[in-house]
């Protein structure tokens, strides 16, 4: 609660009675505030005429009839002759308070009184110091989140070039297979050859002993080859098997890592807002 003009009455009103009318509302504006608070009202003097005290000053010996320290904001209202603001360190009270004095002045312009009223800032203090601590906090997290997400990024990059080369392995090993075939051609056709040649070497006789020895190596070379075609082709076909499934794990992680790319970008987005509203409060905390 603050009192933001000084007060003004007319001229039907004597002194005593403006003085008095303040006095006996003190009870319902305190009842009525909403923060706890201490009021006050002081005579051109400089004595305290009635005293309403808050909680946090219950140990403050103040009563009727005391005079104001001149440190005090009501003190200088009363010279001044205007609103006084004041925000008492904690070292006072072990905590931050807010006084705020406004002079009482008749129709006339003459100075009868000065009307005070304090709040413990104590609660702004807290809220200040808990919007530090999260508007720290999220920008740990913000480093954290933007670390992640340019890491997911980089990821599925790196998953993308993976599944590049993976697919050209494939289709490399796609392309044995026409070596293979083309190799198995030939074995085929070897001992074919191997085969012709053993019979006319048969028929040759005696002559052609010499010529069925080679045409048997032919043979036995185009039947070890095509078992070797065989079995390199099985082994190319386990690779091409293992290859298949390495890419498309690759192939579903990299959805998967793209997936994470864009949530951690999203969760960045949200943590900045989070610190942006974390920043607001804070300011709001110290305007309070």
């Amino acid at each position: 609660m603050e009192v933001g003009l000084a007060y003004h009455f007319g001229k039907e009103a004597s002194n005593m009675s403006i003085l008095e009318s303040i006095i006996a509302s003190l009870p319902l504006m305190k009842k009525a505030s909403i923060a706890d608070c201490t009021m006050m009202v002081v005579n051109t003097e400089g004595t305290i005429l009635a005293y309403q005290s808050a909680a946090f000053m219950q140990h403050v010996p103040t009563k009727a009839g005391d005079r104001i320290p001149e440190h005090s904001a009501i003190y200088q209202c009363l010279a001044q002759k205007v609103d006084i603001t004041y925000v008492l360190p904690k070292t006072v009270f072990g905590f931050k308070v807010k006084s705020k004095a406004t002079p009482i002045i008749s129709e006339d312009g003459d100075l009868i009184g000065a009307f005070s009223i304090a709040t413990s800032m104590e609660t702004q203090d807290t809220l200040h110091t808990a919007a530090q601590t999260i508007a720290a906090k999220m920008q740990e997290m913000l480093a954290t989140t933007e670390s992640l997400g340019n890491t997911g990024v980089q990821l599925a990059e790196e998953l993308g070039k993976g599944k590049i080369s993976g697919e050209c392995v494939l289709d490399r090993i796609n392309k044995t297979d026409n070596i293979l075939k083309f190799v198995s051609e030939i074995a085929a056709n070897s001992n074919l050859l191997g085969l012709n040649a053993a019979i006319e070497a048969a028929r040759a006789g005696v002559h052609g002993r010499g010529f069925a020895v080679v045409a048997e190596e032919i043979r036995k070379m185009a039947v070890n080859c095509a078992q070797s075609v065989n079995q390199i082709t099985k082994i190319i076909q386990d690779i091409k098997g293992e290859t298949t499934s390495v890419v498309t794990i690759i192939n579903s992680t990299s959805k998967l890592s793209e997936k994470q790319a864009v949530a951690g970008q999203e969760v960045t987005a949200t943590v900045q807002s989070l610190a942006s509203t974390a920043y607001e409060v804070e300011k709001i905390a110290e305007v309070v």
